[in-house]
């Protein structure tokens, strides 16, 4: 994998601009998850990352004459949400004064095609001004497009069973589910979600227990096994409040060959914690 250069970022600035968009994603995620059947891994939920942002994919609306699709579009690259229903295709700037004009102009937009949606949460009503920047929003992007294509090179390495690349907008983070095929004692094996031994590889914007971006690594159940790992000095074990591995990624000074060096420490844990 070719050297590549993850941005440089003030999380103090980033986060202002990235809790905005989390909550335009948050929106589309709670649409989609509203009309899709359950799915595996609750993949209703979640968005998929396309060549200018993240993508609700195909949603189902249901007709008077049958199923039409539509699509919901968190283009990073105009700064806008796509909307395509039928023969239209329309758009809504992110650059609004609150969520509550963004959600407005999204349900009005909707209903106008007929397609009805349920009361939303409070927080995308809120009437606080928000901030937006559009020079963090690119960063945003920079940083989720070139981590996405490690996670693809992940993927396709493994002949493990393996989730789709998914972009979760409750906690703003991209990640990638291995399955072993081992079944967890004492679950019940009907319940998918909870019975089946997994890792979890991803990379979240922050939050507020650790005030920048960083990837992780976790596994359910959790084997002590690996806190015996050499890992490099980069990375560290987090123990408080959840079990796994963290990089941060204003550690990364070393830009040289860094998604190689990481495809490489996932590949490690995943044969030490499945072989």
């Amino acid at each position: 994998m070719k050297t590549i250069v993850l941005p440089k970022i003030d999380y103090s600035k980033f986060s202002k601009t990235r809790d905005y968009l989390k909550l335009i994603t948050q929106l589309v995620s709670s649409i989609k998850g509203g009309k899709i059947p359950h799915q595996k891994n609750w993949e209703e939920y979640s968005l998929k990352v396309y060549s200018n942002g993240f993508t609700s994919s195909v949603i189902p609306i249901q007709t008077q004459s049958g199923i039409d699709a539509l699509q919901l579009d968190v283009n990073l690259i105009e700064q806008k949400l796509k909307i395509f229903y039928k023969n239209y295709s329309e758009e809504i700037p992110f650059e609004q004064s609150t969520i509550y004009d963004f959600t407005n102009a999204l349900v009005e937009k909707l209903k106008f095609y007929g397609i009805e949606i349920e009361n939303q949460e409070a927080k995308f009503y809120r009437k606080d001004n928000i901030i937006y920047d559009i020079i963090e929003s690119e960063k945003l992007w920079a940083l989720y497009r070139q981590v996405y294509f490690l996670f693809i090179k992940l993927r396709g390495s493994t002949l493990f069973e393996v989730s789709n690349i998914n972009f979760w907008p409750h906690h703003f983070d991209m990640a990638l589910l291995f399955f072993s095929g081992k079944l967890i004692d004492g679950q019940d094996p009907a319940n998918w979600e909870y019975s089946r031994e997994q890792m979890n590889f991803g990379l979240s914007s922050g939050d507020l227990e650790i005030a920048q971006p960083y990837f992780y690594v976790t596994g359910y159940p959790f084997d002590k096994k690996l806190l015996k790992i050499e890992i490099p000095k980069y990375a560290k074990w987090h123990t408080e409040g959840w079990n796994g591995l963290v990089i941060m990624l204003d550690q990364l000074e070393d830009q040289n060959q860094i998604m190689s060096k990481l495809y490489n420490l996932f590949v490690l844990l995943i044969n030490e914690n499945y072989n």
